[in-house]
């Protein structure tokens, strides 16, 4: 059995995405593959894969991007798998706004709060899409405060990590109000997250934690409860029922345009590559610092 170290990241950011991790392994199918995995706890990937903290990781392509751009490129890490097949930026706004396409979210007040990338990423698609774009608003206070008294008319996130927004119907702003919300995804076809390994990782191990990661999407597709009963094993503080829909959620992106589970085409890579840099004002990087032919 090969061992190796892979990493999650959670409870903060809870994509449906690591259903299949957990799946892969209540169902045995890492050492169908020779894999003895070891999860390890959360932290900036990128860097971490590289310093050897962990040889696999989930993360998203701004975060590579970012890391290879302040390594000049140098870092040793790269993407194997993609699994968000398209980018799921989506915009939560007030039900009772009216707003229901990303065409009515143009010059829309658009919050930048906790992490400003998710802001920034749905300019940057608003850009892509041709329509005008968002004015970002800083945010520090409460996000249904903001959006409840109308400070803002958007909170960007990701489609499958809006489960606490969409919450926010039961929630009370200041003045007592309460208010539905509903999620507009701008769904624009570049990758977002997937798998990445470290360099030194043989490429014979990293085709086994692809297939198995693979078939472990299968798996959370045929039996979801196997995946959901690990994934609240290992991270109690998060609801089965939070979990669960963000799967629902993700799965659509997971297994999106007909493209097999964990694909990588050179074309979206090279979208992706162009739509993040501009976005993000990072380097222009060749694709084989991104990722693995």
């Amino acid at each position: 059995m090969r061992r190796v170290r892979f990493m999650t990241w959670c409870p903060r950011s809870v994509s449906g995405m690591h259903l299949p991790v957990f799946a892969a392994s209540e169902g045995g199918l890492f050492a169908e593959q020779g894999l003895e995995v070891q999860l390890v706890a959360a932290a900036r990937a990128p860097e971490a894969v590289a310093a050897g903290d962990a040889d696999f990781a989930l993360t998203s392509a701004v975060h590579v991007l970012d890391a290879q751009t302040r390594a000049a490129g140098r870092l040793p890490v790269r993407f194997v798998a993609t699994f968000h097949q398209r980018n799921p930026i989506a915009a939560v706004v007030r039900e009772d706004s009216g707003r229901r396409t990303p065409r009515d979210l143009a010059g829309a007040r658009a919050a930048r709060w906790g992490s400003p990338w998710f802001a920034q990423e749905f300019a940057g698609s608003m850009a892509h899409l041709g329509h005008e774009a968002p004015l970002l608003v800083d945010t520090p206070g409460s996000l249904d405060e903001a959006l409840g008294s109308g400070a803002v008319d958007v909170l960007p996130m990701w489609m499958d990590d809006t489960t606490p927004a969409l919450a926010l119907g039961m929630t009370l702003y200041h003045g007592g109000e309460g208010f539905g919300v509903r999620a507009i995804a701008l769904d624009i076809p570049v990758y977002s997250t997937g798998l990445i390994a470290a360099d030194r990782v043989p490429l014979e191990v990293v085709s086994r934690m692809v297939q198995a990661l693979a078939a472990g999407h299968a798996l959370q597709r045929e039996r979801p409860d196997e995946g959901l009963a690990g994934f609240c094993r290992h991270f109690p503080e998060v609801s089965a029922e939070h979990a669960r829909i963000n799967w629902g959620l993700y799965e659509t992106y997971a297994f999106a345009d007909g493209a097999p589970v964990r694909s990588m085409s050179a074309a979206r890579w090279r979208d992706t590559i162009a739509h993040t840099t501009r976005t993000h004002g990072l380097a222009s990087l060749p694709a084989e610092r991104v990722y693995r032919r």
